[in-house]
């Protein structure tokens, strides 16, 4: 009678054992992907504020005048994109007001920067970056993060 309570009790000990490794292992898991995820989102904010910077030293270095055009994208891949270990940065920069801005400046649309673009005799850019990246895990499509910045130039 004494082993059979014995046998009982290491087979309720060893439940209760397994059961909190499980959940222990699950809660490993859990932390695990949502540090993972908030690493590559900040990895995607910090290549857009990288490539806004690169957006501004190209827009100021660039002549415009000698090639009677503007700086208008700049693309890049970090990394392989298509097995979901790098990311694709998509970088369009739109030009406003200024009177001697070339032909050739990608110039944003709507009416308040119709009036805007006419008035201002200070010349800036809108500069627009979108870094993707994608998490596998959790979907096929890829996550998209979005930076706008007006610059004057």
């Amino acid at each position: 009678m004494r082993q059979a309570f014995s046998m009982i009790t290491a087979i309720f000990v060893i439940l209760i054992l397994a059961t909190i490794a499980m959940l222990s292992l699950n809660m490993v898991a859990n932390i695990t992907k949502t540090t993972t995820i908030q690493y590559r989102k900040e990895q995607a904010q910090l290549y857009a504020k990288s490539y806004t910077e690169l957006a501004i030293m190209a827009i100021t270095q660039y002549d415009r005048a000698a090639n009677n055009n503007c700086v208008n994208t700049i693309n890049g891949d970090i990394g392989t994109f298509a097995d979901g270990s790098g990311y694709r940065v998509a970088t369009s920069i739109s030009y406003i007001g200024g009177t001697g801005l070339p032909a050739g400046c990608t110039m944003p649309t709507g009416p308040y920067v119709a009036s805007l673009a006419a008035t201002n005799s200070v010349a800036a850019a809108i500069i627009d970056v979108t870094v993707s990246y994608m998490d596998t895990s959790t979907s096929t499509s890829p996550i998209v993060y979005h930076m706008r910045t007006m610059q004057k130039i």
